[in-house]
């Protein structure tokens, strides 16, 4: 029973230190990074902007050409949504639902990814994972595309890998990760 009680007390007291540092980081925490005021009835937090402008980091060249590329991408697929609305009335192994399924996805993505463009290229480091995602399936369908027998899906299948393969290696340039606050300002 006194084994026990010790391990009680202990376990307390290790409880009771990790309380006060807990308190003491969340404490100093909210002291450098936020202001706390109590209005009548509501706590609000005034947060301080640590954007890229408060940092005076110029916008490399290779951030541009990402934003442009994946933009670009982004205007390809919107393309492809409006020639696959064109040719829906056609006849097809597929029924209306499925066909209309397919538009809203090509027309979500095309969206989607004319966002993460625009966020990219204000400096959203979060933009960096879809983008990657996409290059991805890029390369898996051009690759596959490129056992086509027609000779204009074959070109563009390898501009495809090429435009990928860009959008990658200018993606983690070290003056982008820098742009996106990876890396420090030397």
């Amino acid at each position: 029973m006194r084994n026990m009680s010790h391990c009680l007390s202990a376990f307390s007291h290790g409880f009771r230190l990790a309380h006060r540092l807990l308190d003491k980081a969340v404490t100093t925490t909210f002291q450098t990074v936020a202001t706390l005021r109590l209005s009548s009835r509501l706590w609000s937090t005034k947060i301080v902007d640590v954007s890229n402008q408060d940092m005076k980091i110029s916008r490399p060249s290779s951030v541009v050409v990402v934003a442009g590329l994946v933009l670009l991408e982004a205007l390809a697929v919107l393309a492809y949504t409006v020639n696959y609305a064109i040719n829906i009335p056609n006849e097809g192994s597929l029924n209306l639902g499925a066909h209309l399924f397919m538009l809203a996805l090509c027309l979500f993505l095309a969206v989607w990814q004319g966002t993460v463009a625009f966020s990219f290229y204000k400096g959203k480091a979060f933009t960096r994972a879809p983008i990657i995602v996409w290059q991805l399936f890029q390369l898996i369908l051009s690759v596959s595309f490129l056992k086509s027998d027609i000779a204009m899906v074959i070109v563009s299948a390898i501009i495809s890998i090429i435009v990928a393969g860009a959008i990658v290696v200018f993606l983690f340039a070290p003056k982008t990760t820098q742009f996106l606050g990876d890396r420090p300002q030397r």
